[in-house]
């Protein structure tokens, strides 16, 4: 949220205007796990408000599911989506979803990183523990239906985090798998939770390699474990987003320093602002570069003279965006260089961004205590980096392997995935 407002404030300070005004915003925020219909309510009162200023773009929403509702309902009103955190590979469908963008990669290229972390090692096989949600099954269909030859699941798992229970033993399922990789494709609540009953049930710090696909495991709260269970979270291993200049295409780093200097002196908690910007979340990141590229079409829109406008209807549905089809053209076509990487969309089969994304394999290695917050949190350690340029894993030293911590707390040979080879 706080990017979000940067990204606005500094369209402000350029006077990046719209038919003469200063960009507005509203923030909603709503349980993440309802289903989408909560914020599809609030975008049409707001959109039928005549009182408020228009809609004329949607920033969000943070999961696929919600994508899944308010995409088809932006595009009937011409208004374009741009996500940070929507992740689905089936939102790539701009037949359905003509007007969603989204500046996070999609799970197609998730799904390829791993596979080609598990060739690297070795492995062929899996027990994979999804979360009873979108993301979830999204990922077990990317994986299913694209790397089937690739990669073989042995027993899959559904938590539910409403009833926080799987649908089989966890324990039982585990032990009888003819793979000991376990890997986790859930929300951050969810692998929270999973966490915990891998702990409870004595799976962590064994025979099992973990690996999580969690987009925001680096803020687990270690205060939720018991302090006998922290050192069971050494060898855990997660894959997520990362951004940097070892990407082949780099960042911005002029407007990331302009971008982190506005949110220091905007907030009025200082403890809140990260102490680097190498401690900014890439979904921060991606949530400016969202911004961004609605704040560039519109100032192209204005500058043509066609700055877009919402007709109201008392009926959202019946609400239509005026010159929405210019403001669309110059969002897809956009192109800049922003905090998170270039941006530039497809054109035809999706608007995923092109180029330029990276995923980092972290492992846990032990607890630290973060100062500011008076918590202890992971210490993750960047073992190696995946590029979608390269379609390969590279490693983050030049020390190798020899710098990851194994189930076991080892640091010897990389286990194999069968149980029967283990000695």
């Amino acid at each position: 949220m706080e990017m979000f407002r940067v990204a606005i404030a500094l369209a402000n300070h350029y006077k990046i205007y719209v038919n003469g005004h200063p960009i507005n915003y509203t923030i909603i925020q709503t349980n993440t796990n309802t289903n989408g219909f909560t914020e599809l309510e609030v975008v049409c009162r707001s959109i039928t408000n005549q009182t408020e200023s228009d809609v004329i773009g949607i920033v969000g929403p943070a999961s696929s599911i919600n994508a899944r509702y308010l995409a088809p309902f932006a595009a009937r009103l011409g208004l374009p989506l741009v996500s940070y955190a929507a992740t689905n590979a089936d939102l790539d469908d701009t037949f359905i979803y003509p007007t969603f963008y989204r500046t996070i990669p999609s799970d197609n290229l998730l799904a390829e990183a791993i596979v080609k972390l598990f060739k690297y090692f070795s492995w062929t096989t899996c027990t994979i523990i999804i979360g009873k949600d979108d993301y979830g099954y999204g990922g077990l269909k990317t994986l299913s239906e694209l790397y089937y030859l690739n990669l073989s699941i042995q027993e899959r798992l559904i938590f539910d985090p409403w009833h926080d229970k799987f649908n089989v033993d966890l324990k039982q399922t585990l032990e009888k798998s003819r793979s000991r990789i376990v890997l986790v494709w859930a929300n951050q609540s969810s692998t929270t939770k999973i966490t915990q009953h891998a702990l409870d049930a004595e799976l962590l710090g064994k025979n099992y390699v973990w690996i999580m696909t969690n987009k925001h495991y680096f803020q687990i709260d270690i205060n939720t474990f018991k302090q006998d269970d922290w050192l069971k979270l050494r060898g855990v291993f997660t894959v997520v987003p990362v951004i940097g200049n070892s990407s082949p295409f780099g960042v911005n780093e002029t407007l990331q320093k302009e971008v982190f200097n506005i949110w220091h002196n905007l907030s009025n908690d200082k403890t809140n602002v990260p102490e680097c910007l190498s401690d900014v979340s890439p979904f921060a990141m991606y949530t400016f570069d969202a911004v961004w590229a609605l704040i560039q079409a519109l100032n192209k829109s204005s500058l043509d003279n066609k700055s877009p406008s919402m007709n109201k209807s008392s009926t959202c549905f019946d609400s239509l965006l005026i010159n929405h089809t210019e403001y669309l053209m110059y969002l897809q076509n956009t192109s800049f260089f922003g905090v998170s990487g270039n941006i530039h969309f497809h054109k035809n089969h999706s608007h995923d961004r092109t180029h330029g994304a990276m995923y980092g394999l972290y492992n846990i290695q032990g607890i630290k205590q973060n100062s500011s917050r008076g918590k202890r949190l992971p210490s993750y350690k960047q073992i190696m980096t995946w590029y979608e340029i390269k379609h390969n894993w590279t490693n983050s030293t030049d020390q190798g392997n020899s710098n990851i911590i194994w189930p076991n707390n080892g640091l010897d040979t990389v286990p194999t995935d069968y149980p029967q080879l283990r000695g």
